[in-house]
């Protein structure tokens, strides 16, 4: 996959990210219908981790799911913290994901069309 940052210190930002969302859940309040005390933590560590595949990969493609697993991080955060979600909200939310990757993957599309490639190290050579 040719990541920026090698394979054992991904492990160990992921585990430090791991820890700070644990420690950070369990300082929110969360809500009496929380079913779990964990669901806090879980969708920090899911935001966390999307963010570091964003920034630490190479090709444009694990950059998208690096995207859609933060997404799915903050939607996750939002179920916890609010109460009643109205299915209108719902709906948005699931037409803004289908939207975001649908232009990314027509925009995949094009440049890999266009430069036989993905890696982003790359696209450096469009400055003009």
């Amino acid at each position: 996959v040719e990541p920026f940052i090698g394979y054992n210190w991904s492990v160990l930002a992921g585990l430090l990210s791991l820890a700070a969302s644990v420690w950070l859940g369990g300082r929110l309040p969360m809500p009496e219908t929380a079913r779990s005390s964990l669901v806090g933590p879980v969708a920090l560590f899911m935001i966390f981790c999307g963010l570091f595949v964003i920034v630490s990969r190479r090709k444009a493609i694990t950059q998208i799911l690096g995207y859609i697993i933060m997404e799915n991080g903050a939607y996750a955060f939002g179920v916890v913290l609010l109460e009643e979600i109205p299915v209108l909200v719902e709906l948005g939310i699931l037409m803004d994901a289908f939207v975001a990757v649908f232009v990314m993957g027509v925009a995949i599309y094009h440049i890999q069309r266009e430069f036989d490639h993905v890696d982003v190290d790359q696209l450096d050579t469009l400055k003009g």
